[in-house]
């Protein structure tokens, strides 16, 4: 009857090891779920961050634009400034005729 109680101790050591596994699966499964909640705040607050980088640039030229109309020591950067507006409609006409 040796031969049987070996077999029920090897039993009893995987059924805990099991447990163990499992118990560590789930741990882990925990983590992904907390790490995949994580990377969509930050894609969120990434893609706000985009849109106010991308207004404060828009007041930014704007500014800029005003300033340089403001001084006639400017005239030259004002001229620049409405080159670029200038090829950027440009580049938007253009897409719109496509």
């Amino acid at each position: 009857m040796g031969n049987m109680d070996d077999e029920i101790k090897i039993a009893i050591v995987l059924d805990g090891k099991v447990s163990q596994l499992i118990d560590l699966y789930e741990k882990e499964k925990e983590k992904g779920l907390l790490y995949k909640d994580t990377i969509k705040r930050l894609e969120q607050r990434i893609e706000s961050m985009a849109s106010e980088i991308e207004t404060l640039a828009e007041a930014n030229r704007k500014l800029k634009v005003a300033t340089a109309f403001k001084s006639k020591r400017d005239a030259a950067d004002a001229k620049k400034i409405i080159d670029e507006l200038v090829r950027e409609i440009d580049k938007c006409v253009s897409l719109l005729n496509r």
